[in-house]
């Protein structure tokens, strides 16, 4: 059965890290409290990046964590995203039982907690231009990769 995709809100990514809403004409938004580093190596790097559109249902077939920093994403021009999270088994590995799927829209810029597992950027729909905020040492500890051994099935929401 795929995994349905909910629509994003603060409240229901909370356990995986923060959902910021992006209010054009308000006071200035930071993103202060939710980046986070734990390696003194790494440096915060800023990137900007257009992700190809993928079409539901989709076919996830691996997960990436960043284990010592958080990783922000943020929509600067994009109809529709995946945000697909699980939190981390006792054994380190995807707890792919607890895994949740969202379709995020350009009006939250996401950050994952340090150690979250997430599917790489995927745009939904059309192609998406974000800029990345992450900390990177340039060896190991950076990305940790886990191929899925069953490809997850995303489904449309």
């Amino acid at each position: 059965m795929p995994l349905s995709l909910a629509p994003l809100t603060a409240e229901r990514f909370a356990r995986f890290g923060t959902a910021t809403p992006l209010i054009a004409g308000g006071d200035p938004i930071r993103l202060v409290s939710e980046i986070e580093n734990r390696r003194a190596a790494a440096r915060l790097h800023l990137d900007f990046t257009t992700a190809p559109a993928a079409a539901l249902p989709l076919s996830a077939t691996m997960l990436e964590r960043h284990p010592a920093n958080s990783q922000s994403f943020i929509p600067l021009a994009v109809s529709r995203f995946l945000v697909l999270v699980a939190p981390a088994a006792a054994d380190g590995t995807p707890d792919l039982a607890r895994a949740e799927g969202f379709a995020a829209t350009g009006a939250h810029a996401i950050t994952y907690a340090a150690g979250i597992w997430h599917h790489p950027l995927c745009a939904l729909d059309t192609p998406g231009f974000f800029a990345i905020l992450t900390f990177r040492a340039g060896d190991d500890g950076d990305t940790a990769l886990f191929p899925l051994p069953t490809p997850l099935m995303i489904g449309a929401p």
